[in-house]
């Protein structure tokens, strides 16, 4: 993320230069506005960068639409006016550039105040401020405007999620997934907010158990059952959004970390049918990672100490090894080599 807002940056401080130049010509260089009759060509040009997120071209263009409808207010789009200041004020916002976002956004809530993008993106800048019960204020109103916008829900999970709000957070995260049934693709977003929201709910998951691993009592039978359930709905929500994103590296690798616990648990049963079972665990943690060597040396391990198969350990720790060499795993190879020639001889 760090690096696309660097980017951002960059391109917003260039379009910024190509501005200034542009329309701050003096000594004799004559300034002229587009006519308001190009406006509505400027603004469509300025969206067709946008989903490009060509932005400097996007910005460049919003500000020629914004000058050509400044030079006849009274018959000016609204609507497009609104619009535009909505854009130029998003692009500064996602390059740090806060005062600008902020008069931009400023002038299109002078159009008008109630509509949830103004809410939305004023949200954001009071959320990056530490401005959190303002934010969640606007986002609020983004929702009471249109209670399907799926961003906004999100964005209110964050929150409560932040202050410990989790039965809040987890509401507002399905609400996302439920109004982003599309996966769509939102600019600037590294992948569609209902993704991002399944990724949330099963973090709170996570939190809730912690939660209750800190409590100074015993868990009661009910309570042991709600943390069995929120284990499972945290595996099967994190598996669904990898299937949708098989690039989507942070939920692939919180996958991971769930099925290596969830693998431990099942090694720790101590009946055979646990280990083959903390064996699929281990295969699922391969096939969505094949350079995951612990998950080699695990499954080695059961089928040799466990499964009295050293046929299909040796397999595994040979992988494990050409990933890892290690003296230990090669330990555990030639071991089986003796073992499976010593069977052979008998």
């Amino acid at each position: 993320m760090r690096k696309w807002l660097l980017y951002f940056e960059a391109v917003a401080l260039i379009a910024l230069i190509v501005l200034i130049v542009v329309n701050t010509k003096r000594g004799g260089a004559e300034i002229n506005s587009p006519p308001a009759s190009q406006a509505g060509a400027f603004i469509e040009q300025g969206d067709e960068y946008f989903e490009k997120q060509d932005l400097p071209k996007a910005l460049f263009a919003y500000w020629e639409g914004i000058q050509a409808m400044e030079t006849d207010t009274d018959s000016a789009d609204q609507t497009s006016r609104l619009h535009a200041h909505l854009r130029v004020s998003e692009i500064y916002f996602h390059s740090n550039w806060t005062a600008d976002a902020e008069i931009h956004l400023n002038r299109a809530a002078a159009i008008d105040p109630d509509h949830p993008a103004v809410h939305l993106l004023r949200g954001k800048l009071l959320r990056d401020t530490g401005e959190q019960a303002l934010a969640v204020r606007e986002f609020l109103a983004v929702i009471a405007k249109d209670p399907t916008y799926a961003e906004a829900h999100y964005q209110l999970g964050v929150l409560y999620q932040g202050t410990k709000q989790f039965e809040e957070a987890q509401t507002h995260y399905n609400k996302a997934i439920e109004h982003d049934p599309d996966l769509i693709d939102v600019p600037f977003e590294p992948i569609p907010i209902g993704l991002q929201a399944r990724l949330q709910l099963s973090r709170t998951y996570r939190n809730i158990q912690q939660m209750y691993q800190f409590l100074d009592r015993e868990l009661t039978a009910d309570e042991q059952a709600q943390l069995v359930g929120l284990d499972d709905k945290g595996l099967e929500i994190l598996e669904e959004v990898v299937a949708h994103a098989p690039h989507y590296t942070e939920a692939k690798e919180e996958l991971i970390g769930l099925l290596y616990g969830r693998a431990a648990l099942l090694r720790r049963g101590g009946e055979e049918r646990a280990y083959d079972e903390a064996l699929d665990v281990y295969q699922k943690i391969v096939t969505l990672d094949p350079t995951e060597v612990d998950a080699y040396l695990w499954m080695g391990q059961i089928y040799n100490s466990f499964l009295q198969d050293p046929e299909s350990a040796l397999e595994v720790y040979r992988k494990a090894y050409a990933l890892e060499p290690d003296s230990m795993t090669l330990t555990e190879i030639k071991n089986l080599e003796r073992d499976l020639e010593e069977m052979k001889i008998e």
